[in-house]
This record gives C-alpha cells, sequence and structure tokens, in this order.
C-alpha cells in the first residue's frame, strides 16, 4: 500500500509541477489576450498534454491496468477555463490512452473519461444555478468524489484481485482528494499571484487618475523614442502641457472637482492626439505628449488643437454647474528647434514657462510664439 501511495504522490508532484509551468508561460505569452479560438485550442491541448505526462508516469496495477490522476487537468480546465477546452482534452487523454494499448482497460479508460466528463459540466452547470463560486473548493470535492466513485466501480469491474482494490481504492481516494483540491488551491494562487504582479507591473506605469502613461513610464518612452530618432535621423517633437490657475480650480470648488477636471483633461489629449502619440501625466496638472515622427510645424498644430479643445470643453463639476479652464503648451522639436534630444524636456519646459509669463492659454516654442489668447 505504501508504494501505491507513493506512487500516486509521484503523480500529485507532476501534476502540480505542470500546472506552475503551463501557467506562467500562459501568462507570459498573454494567452487571454489572443484570438479567442487559439486560445481554446491552446489551452485543451496543454490540458491533454498535462493528462498524457501524468499516463507515462501511472500506476501499473494490473498487465492491462494503470491509475493516475488524469481527470484533474479537465476538472480543472472546467472550473477556471470553460467546456470546450475540457473537451479538447479529454478526446486527447482518450487518444493518448490508446497509444498505451487497444485493451480492455484503455476502453474503460475512455468510458470513464466520457463519464468524467458529462459528470463534470452537469455539477459545473448546477453550481452556477445556485450560485456556487465556480472556483470553489466545494464545487471541485464533488467532482473529485464524483469522480472517485467512478474510477471505484471500473476499476472494481477490472481488477478480480479484492487484494490489490483494498490497498488501491483507499490510496487513490485520499491522493486524489488531496490532489485534486491541492490543485485547485495551487491554481488560484497562482492566477491570484499573477493578477497582483500585473495589476503592480501596470500601477508601476499607468497614472491611477487619469488612467494615461506617468513619469516613469514617460521616461522610459522618451528615452526610447529619442534614441530612435537620433539613430534613424527622424524627427521628434514633445508637448509639455499645463492646466491655467489649477490651485484656483482645486481651492475653490475643491479636490475631487480638480480630479475630475484631470481625468476629463487627459481623454482631450487623448482624442486629439494620433493613436500613437505617447501621452502622459507627468505629475500634479503637469501632462506631456511625445510626438514621434512630427515636424515642428505639425506639432505646433497638434498643441493649438489642443489649446482649442480644452478651452471649448465645459467641465461638469455638478449637475447644474460646468466650468471651463485653459491650458499652456510648451513645444520643442528635435533637430529644428533644439539640436540635442537630452535638451528637449528642459527646453519645452521654458516654453512652457514662457507660455505662462506672457499671458497663459497659448502655445510658444523658442523661436517664434504661436498664440491665441482669450481676450485678445
Amino acid at each position: 500500500m505504501l508504494v501505491l501511495f507513493n506512487d500516486l504522490f509521484f503523480n500529485l508532484c507532476v501534476l502540480t509541477s505542470l500546472i506552475f509551468i503551463y501557467l506562467q508561460i500562459r501568462w507570459k505569452i498573454e494567452l487571454d489576450k489572443r484570438n479567442k479560438i487559439i486560445s481554446i485550442l491552446i489551452d485543451g491541448f496543454a490540458g491533454g498534454l498535462l493528462g498524457f505526462i501524468l499516463m507515462y508516469y501511472s500506476i501499473q496495477v494490473t498487465q492491462e491496468t494503470m491509475v493516475d490522476l488524469r481527470f484533474i487537468p479537465v476538472m480543472l480546465i472546467i472550473m477556471f477555463l470553460g467546456v470546450p477546452q475540457a473537451l479538447i482534452s479529454s478526446v486527447l487523454i482518450i487518444i493518448g490512452r490508446f497509444i498505451f494499448g487497444f485493451t480492455t482497460s484503455a476502453i474503460a479508460a475512455f468510458i470513464l473519461m466520457g463519464i468524467l466528463l458529462i459528470g463534470f459540466v452537469l455539477i459545473n452547470k448546477v453550481s452556477v444555478k445556485y450560485n456556487v463560486d465556480r472556483h470553489s473548493y466545494r464545487k471541485s470535492l464533488v467532482m473529485i468524489i464524483f469522480s472517485n466513485m467512478v474510477f471505484s466501480i471500473i476499476i472494481s469491474l477490472l481488477v478480480k484481485d479484492y487484494g490489490v482494490l483494498t490497498r488501491l481504492i483507499p490510496s487513490y481516494w485520499a491522493v486524489s482528494i488531496i490532489g485534486g483540491l491541492t490543485s485547485v488551491f495551487f491554481v488560484k494562487y497562482i492566477r491570484k499571484t499573477q493578477y497582483l504582479l500585473m495589476k503592480y507591473e501596470k500601477e508601476s506605469t499607468i497614472d491611477f487618475l487619469t488612467g494615461l502613461n506617468n513619469v516613469r513610464q514617460f521616461d522610459t518612452i522618451w528615452n526610447m523614442l529619442s534614441s530612435n530618432a537620433i539613430a534613424k535621423g527622424e524627427k521628434l517633437s514633445l508637448l509639455i502641457i499645463d492646466i491655467d490657475h489649477f490651485k484656483f480650480v482645486n481651492d475653490t470648488y475643491g479636490h475631487p472637482v480638480g480630479d475630475t477636471i484631470l481625468s476629463e483633461l487627459g481623454k482631450i489629449l487623448k482624442n486629439t492626439t494620433r493613436s500613437f502619440d505617447v501621452v502622459s501625466r507627468n505629475g500634479g496638472e503637469e501632462f506631456s505628449v511625445i510626438l514621434p515622427d512630427s515636424p515642428h510645424p505639425h506639432a505646433m498644430e497638434i498643441a493649438e488643437r489642443i489649446r482649442k479643445a480644452v478651452e471649448a470643453y465645459k467641465f461638469n463639476i455638478s449637475a447644474k454647474e460646468s466650468i471651463s479652464i485653459t491650458v499652456s503648451i510648451g513645444v520643442a522639436t528635435y533637430p529644428e528647434t533644439v539640436s540635442e534630444t537630452n535638451e528637449m524636456v528642459y527646453i519645452a519646459d521654458e516654453c512652457l514657462y514662457k507660455a505662462k509669463r506672457t499671458g497663459r492659454n497659448r502655445v510658444c516654442d523658442n523661436t517664434y510664439e504661436v498664440m491665441k489668447i482669450k481676450y485678445q
């Protein structure tokens, strides 16, 4: 009995190791973001491959009969992914079983997998009907017990040796329950860890209020694009944008209104720039737009378009009240107005303050000024 238990435990170790490896690969290739049919096929194939590997390390009970934990991948796929993926996995596992020999036990394994697949799908549907969490341990335990009962009946018909059965079935029940619940815990833990890691990675590069790039991401992208511009001899423009009298808005209407204005301004910037332009919130009320492959006149044009769009926009601060704001914008372009890319942020910032000093609500550069003052 100890040998059987050890072999089943080895199956469990193989199972958890392969689950971990696949979930890491799945996360790295961002499978959830890919074509749905492709992701279903990949997940289904992975489940089938996992079942086949578990069969390779199976326990030979008789000359024809072997047992393993191949049902667990199918159960996990139904719980965490879906029925189509589980169907593909089941078909591949059945085909894989016949590779080991077309025997009575192989036919029994085919029947077992078919019954388990139908049973798992029905259990899943019932749990949805009664609002049971799709990832719950209770549902997985019901599936495992159902699997163990079907397995016990079929193995009893195949193996006539009572002594073998009394050692095998209790060991199988113990390891399958432990293994099944451990696998569910393992998948839930890894998925949660990956979700939190992705969330933290996103939050480290995305401004929480506007959804734009934050200053850290701005620096990363800016370094990359400025290097590309030098290497390829392309023009590169930078806009630095600041809200005029934003402190007055915060002091008068409160910071929640100020946050709303910042969020809405982020949307205006996205809507008035090209899809490949890089819009960031660099901090406070300061924003930036990186314009790859953009000559200086075009950059001034986009800056003026932004200025006009902001000036015309009504920011709703309550159900009955709205306010208007203006922005000042500094523009720099490599190599037309700045000879070195590492000076562009400084020059664009100086142009921004030039716009502030000369009346606000205008666009300025370091060679000439294109301006539109609201009250001229």
